[in-house]
């Protein structure tokens, strides 16, 4: 029996984005990383017309429609709060939460953002977001 060792890498976070109770779409450090985010860098928000957990980001700059990437401290946002409630995703109720993945669309860079499973707020949380 040949056996082989696989060893886990711990510590090590994915690429992902929070919307905030404010309806901005926040980026953690490996989504910076991945996605080279800039001030002022536009996105347009699209939906999966197929797979409603799934959602793309799509460079847009000067495109009507599209969202400024904005900077608070080292962090990176989007305030995408109203193409959020376009699309229905509830985020005041709930944590919402995306994997991005870095892939390409007739030619052009776009980030495929897939839906975790969301968690209900806590009213602390509600609270404590409300006072930022």
């Amino acid at each position: 029996m040949g056996i082989e060792i696989i060893k886990a890498t711990f510590g090590k976070a994915k690429p992902k984005a929070t919307i905030h109770l404010t309806g901005k779409l926040g980026f953690n450090m490996e989504a910076n990383n991945l996605m080279g985010l800039k001030a002022e860098e536009e996105f347009l928000f699209a939906k999966d017309t197929d797979d409603k957990n799934t959602f793309y980001l799509i460079s847009g700059k000067g495109q009507e429609g599209a969202g400024k990437v904005a900077k608070a401290g080292d962090y990176y946002y989007l305030n995408l709060g109203d193409v959020f409630d376009t699309v229905g995703l509830d985020y005041v109720k709930e944590i919402i939460s995306f994997d991005i993945k870095k892939d390409t669309h007739n030619g052009n860079v776009m980030y495929i953002l897939g839906k975790r499973k969301s968690t209900i707020r806590s009213k602390k949380e509600n609270k404590e977001e409300e006072a930022n």
